[in-house]
């Protein structure tokens, strides 16, 4: 896995970084605060498609189908306390994205010099 940096032009702002950790099946993922557009508790799918045989559950927020991404590859549950709503961009491009999970802790706090800091920011940028 590539290790990135944080960008210059906001790592000399920051002294953490403020991370969301969800648990899904009983591990820990780990995503940074900045990614994070929502949290949804309860979450009840509108709709689901099948993507390479496996099941995929989608949120209709308002003007965006969002789908929640089963992290493991397995099919997506229907029963997840909570639907953490993920925003990405690509170029111009800006889509949304969700993780299940069971339990959250929405405000752990690394140091910018921990060298997992950069490691989950790595997939975020």
């Amino acid at each position: 896995m590539k290790i990135y940096e944080l960008p210059k032009s906001i790592s000399s702002l920051i002294n953490e970084l403020q991370v969301v950790q969800i648990d899904w099946q009983n591990i820990p993922i780990q995503i940074p605060k900045f990614a994070v557009y929502a949290i949804l508790e309860n979450p009840l799918f509108d709709q689901f498609m099948f993507r390479n045989g496996k099941r995929i559950g989608l949120l209709q927020l308002g003007q965006y189908t969002v789908p929640v991404i089963e992290p493991f590859r397995a099919d997506t549950e229907f029963h997840a306390n909570f639907a953490v709503i993920i925003s990405h961009n690509r170029g111009n491009h800006f889509g949304l994205y969700g993780f299940p999970a069971d339990n959250l802790e929405a405000d752990l706090r690394l140091s910018r010099s921990d060298g997992a800091a950069n490691t989950i920011v790595s997939e975020y940028l």
